[in-house]
């Protein structure tokens, strides 16, 4: 008896959990407060941006083709954001261990941000090739600034994910949702953007099969298989 109670008792093993840890809770109220000041700061800009998405002016103004050192700044600050809380997503679903892996958020939220930058310097090259200066700086300007209106549904998206007992919602199909509709309003924007007439099939293909679709699915796959 004196053997086993100095042996003590065997201990039970308890999944881990985002929202009991620290760390997570800290690192969420600070992306939460620098999302809040990012869009109370730039609001009336990514207001005139959104209702001006789908111009289909030919000749841009100096407005809409040149971006602002704070405007820049915001939009760099809520695609970090973003990608930050698409690892969380897929952390969240991977963890199957008591302890947790911190690397392993750090490097699915630094892919996300790879994938970002590798779009944007293929769309860089592909539209200095291809296109007019004013057209491949607004379909830039354009790409960059979908990618920070999904990170604003996708941020809520890992809140969710960290604090909720039950998920309400399957955040990663959510994502998977968001993911498809941004690729239907950049289809939309690129025909508003380049008015594609002789070669808009080349066109089509080279922006969305080999920009677009083909890095999305890979990088899927490649997250999807370690699930």
């Amino acid at each position: 008896m004196f053997e086993q109670a100095a042996e003590g008792i065997a201990s039970i093993s308890r999944t881990y959990l985002m929202r009991h840890d620290d760390l997570m809770i800290i690192s969420a109220i600070a992306f939460f407060v620098l999302f809040t000041f990012v869009l109370y700061r730039s609001r009336m800009v990514f207001i005139y941006k959104i209702n001006t998405f789908f111009s289909s002016r030919q000749i841009y103004s100096s407005n809409e083709v040149n971006v602002s050192n704070q405007e820049m700044i915001d939009i760099i600050l809520l695609i970090v954001i973003g990608c930050v809380s698409v690892g969380i997503i897929f952390y969240a679903d991977m963890i199957t261990h008591e302890s947790p892996h911190f690397g392993v958020l750090l490097l699915l939220s630094l892919c996300a941000m790879l994938l970002v930058g590798v779009k944007g310097l293929i769309y860089s090259l592909v539209n200095w090739t291809f296109f007019r200066q004013d057209k491949g700086r607004s379909w830039l300007s354009a790409f960059f600034f979908s990618v920070a209106i999904v990170s604003t549904i996708v941020f809520p998206l890992s809140l969710l994910r960290i604090f909720c007992v039950d998920q309400i919602i399957n955040a990663t199909y959510c994502l998977v949702g968001i993911v498809i509709l941004q690729k239907i309003i950049l289809l939309c924007k690129l025909y508003v953007n380049f008015r594609p007439k002789k070669y808009g099939g080349l066109l089509f293909f080279l922006y969305f099969c080999s920009v677009e679709i083909m890095p999305t699915l890979i990088a899927w796959k490649l997250i999807s298989s370690k699930l």
